[in-house]
Formats: C-alpha cells, structure tokens, sequence
C-alpha cells in the first residue's frame, strides 16, 4: 500500500522523514505530498500515527492499493 500524507503539516517534516515518508513534488504523478510504502497489516498504526502526531485530527489521508506491476514499474 502506499499513503500520503496529503496537506500535513510543514513543521511536521521531519518527523515523516524520520518515519521513512518520501517527499514527492507532484512532477511524477503523485500527489505533492509525502509518502511511503507499507504492508497493509500496518495501515491502522499508521492511520494512528499521522491522526495522533502529525494531523492532529481525524484526518483521512489518501491511500493507493498496489498491485506488483504498479510497485515494480519504472517511476513508481
């Protein structure tokens, strides 16, 4: 799965990188937001994370199911 968290906030930077999140620009198709993959047994925890410690709220950020050509395919 991929998430992103879409419109989080710019101080809270560095705690997404320090999480594994990836910045991306928007310029690949992406959303300009950060981002990382995980396994889908581990959305709910990190649902909690970016609700409790970087939103702050009950936020509902995007979420891509992937399939092995989309995480595979050049760009992605």
């Amino acid at each position: 799965m991929r998430i992103f968290a879409e419109n989080s906030p710019f101080d809270m930077k560095d705690h997404l990188k320090a999480r594994g999140y990836r910045w991306s620009d928007g310029s690949d198709g992406r959303p300009k937001s950060w981002w990382m993959e995980l396994p889908e047994e581990s959305l709910e925890e990190e649902l909690g994370f970016l609700r409790s410690e970087i939103y702050r709220w009950e936020a509902d950020p995007p979420i891509k199911y992937l399939t092995a050509l989309d995480r595979f395919k050049a760009g992605s």
